[in-house]
């Protein structure tokens, strides 16, 4: 199949996304009652894992408070029906990468100034030994280098402020603001390590933050749009002090999809106003959703690790078509505290960064309780877990992973109502040719799962309960709208606006260079007719379908990891982790290829066990070629 069909099918499928019937779906087809028997992988040799893990806790539903009613599954369709009609009558131009900036801009310079004397001592012979020193290497093994003496805290971002100034300011725009405190924020912390207290793993490592993440000045929290670039929250949010707390420098924040993706069907991913148009280290490619900056920073090697957020792909997508690892939370194992929201009910922050260990490292940091956020109470067991005890194959090989066919997808996007009947073999010729638009499973990953132990399940969509796209756009925006108002109600200090309705007004008087692209979510978001009663009901019923979806797969084919694709944000009304693994390069390009791994609510660690036994596989790592994109950038941009 040629790339040309690929985009085709790709194109077809969001048509019939966008096309469904405006009856309410009946509940969810069980699965086959006998499930096909597993493929079973020959043992391979374990690698011993370094501690006594704790055992993975059983996943916890996430119930709402009653059980939904069949009105509830009836108004949800009928609201994703009319989101769907309105995505459908939205024609979008086609665009090609590298991405321009408009012409006009409000862009927000990046300031090197509290650096400039530390970088003028930092010379190129230093930065390419440090980079030399750190090439591979894990958060793990850069701690290694700091306790044996061979590298700093300093250093280390000295390290990367130089890399930032050359690959990332007007060009690759991964990172929105420097945080002017994070050399003596070094400083402070190798003198603690020099008189001899190590905080833990992330001691001295530098993280950049997603610009919707709070934190107290002198950095700004922005969202990336026009009517917050003065604002500087009074705290902390509470993940950001659990970074600090852990030993974390703050190294600034990244730039996004402005209001995490949700301005305008046809703003450009990666694009912010205040942090322009960011772009793909590998090549003239799309970085998609809304952590662009965040998986950006990590590839380029602009910072260790990184913080994203998701609502419905904004942490995977953007870690696959970066080439990064990308975890998204199961909803309440990272506190939601102080994020600027799009879909309260939805959001969760999450880590990226180069390895299923780097993630492991951060999600052990960034899980935990939280007062501020009820929702961390349903995930209290895991809150205190060292998700590093599951980088082994010994817990990889207690689980069975289900991965799945998409026959039906491709039938109905075609028409051809021949794949039905394909065998699973014949069906992966034609995944293997569809990468990158599933992220799902392609025979070298199948194969690297059995090669590692792991017991396998093959499963056709055409065997699955119903499943539908986009569910989350029936309710967002109502939820996108209070979240807001209730948000900015809420602070402590003067806010910079009350509602959605201000951010209209206020971009609107200079559209031109405010709002390029548009901002018709916003404006349809602050005058959106649905009621509270008929957003209550839409997210019972979206979660009745993905946690009966889920259970009923989970039961028919008793797998704990599922290899689902893209379709998991179909689940996330249900709490779901999802888990990127890079996998390689598209076959003739760069651009990076990879597979999603999710599972019911708390299966994080997991992901985490199956995740690092893919990668330890596969042994990917994606290097951009930076001095090759950054010339293609600066022919687009005219530098």
């Amino acid at each position: 199949m040629t790339r040309k069909l690929a985009l085709f099918l790709l194109a077809a499928l969001l048509l019939t996304a966008c096309a469904q019937s405006a009856t309410a779906p009946t509940s969810p087809t069980p699965s086959p009652a006998a499930p096909p028997e597993a493929t079973v992988a020959p043992t391979a040799a374990a690698a011993a894992p370094t501690q006594e893990p704790t055992a993975m806790p059983e996943p916890t539903a996430a119930t709402p408070s009653e059980a939904p009613a069949e009105t509830d599954v009836a108004i949800f369709q009928q609201l994703l029906d009319q989101a769907n009609a309105r995505a459908a009558a939205v024609q979008c131009p086609t665009r090609t990468f590298p991405l321009p900036d408009p012409p006009v801009s409000v862009k927000r310079p990046l300031d090197f100034s509290p650096f400039n004397t530390a970088l003028q001592g930092f010379s190129p012979a230093q930065a390419g030994a440090i980079a030399t020193a750190l090439d591979g290497k894990t958060i793990l093994q850069i701690q290694a280098l700091m306790a044996d003496g061979q590298l700093t805290s300093e250093q280390l971002v000295l390290s990367y402020l130089a890399r930032i100034q050359q690959y990332d300011e007007g060009r690759l725009n991964a990172v929105m603001e420097l945080n002017p405190e994070a050399l003596t924020s070094a400083q402070a912390l190798d003198a603690e390590r020099g008189a001899g207290t190590v905080r833990g793993p992330l001691h001295g490592i530098p993280v950049l933050l997603k610009d919707n993440i709070a934190t107290a000045g002198p950095l700004h929290t922005t969202a990336g749009n026009y009517a917050l670039k003065d604002w500087q929250a009074d705290r902390d949010a509470f993940l950001v002090q659990q970074l600090r707390d852990a030993g974390a420098v703050i190294l600034g924040k990244s730039n996004l999809s402005e209001w995490a993706n949700y301005t305008d069907p046809c703003m450009p991913s990666g694009f912010s106003t205040l942090g322009g148009q960011t772009r793909n280290p590998h090549g003239p490619y799309d970085t998609l959703g809304s952590s662009s900056g965040s998986a950006v920073a990590v590839a380029a090697e602009l910072t260790t690790v990184s913080v994203g957020s998701e609502t419905a792909g904004s942490i995977v997508q953007p870690s696959r078509a970066n080439g990064v690892v990308g975890l998204r939370p199961s909803k309440g194992l990272v506190s939601g505290d102080y994020i600027i929201p799009l879909e309260p009910t939805l959001d969760t922050a999450g880590p990226i960064g180069r390895s299923v260990t780097d993630v492991a490292v951060l999600l052990s940091a960034l899980a935990a309780t939280d007062s501020n956020d009820p929702d961390t109470a349903a995930a209290a067991e895991l809150a205190a877990i060292d998700f590093t005890q599951y980088l082994s194959l010994d817990e990889a090989r207690k689980l069975r992973v289900g991965v799945v066919m998409f026959d039906a997808t491709i039938d109905r996007a075609l028409g051809a109502g021949s794949f039905a009947a394909a065998t699973p073999e014949e069906l992966q010729v034609l995944m293997a040719q569809l990468q990158p638009i599933f992220q799902s499973a392609t025979q070298p990953v199948i194969d690297a799962l059995k090669g590692q132990g792991i017991e396998v399940v093959t499963i056709k969509e055409s065997e699955l309960p119903t499943s539908f796209q986009g569910p989350y756009v029936a309710y967002i925006p109502y939820g996108f709208r209070e979240g807001i108002r209730r948000f900015f109600s809420g602070l402590g200090t003067p806010a910079p606006i009350s509602s959605l309705d201000d951010v209209v007004t206020l971009v609107n008087e200079d559209k031109a260079a405010r709002a390029p692209y548009g901002q018709g979510y916003v404006e349809g978001a602050a005058t959106t007719a649905i009621t509270a009663e008929q957003y209550q009901a839409a997210r019972a019923g979206d979660w009745a379908i993905a946690e009966a979806w889920l259970s009923d797969v989970a039961k028919a084919y008793n797998v704990d990891v599922l290899l689902f694709g893209v379709n998991y944000a179909n689940l996330g009304a249900a709490g779901v982790p999802a888990l990127n693994i890079p996998t390689g390069r598209l076959e003739g390009s760069n651009e990076p290829t990879g597979v999603y791994l999710t599972g019911p609510r708390f299966a994080d660690a997991k992901l985490i066990a199956v995740g690092y036994a893919l990668e330890q596989a596969l042994n990917v790592r994606l290097v951009p070629d930076l001095d090759k994109t950054i010339a293609e950038i600066d022919a687009v941009t005219g530098r």
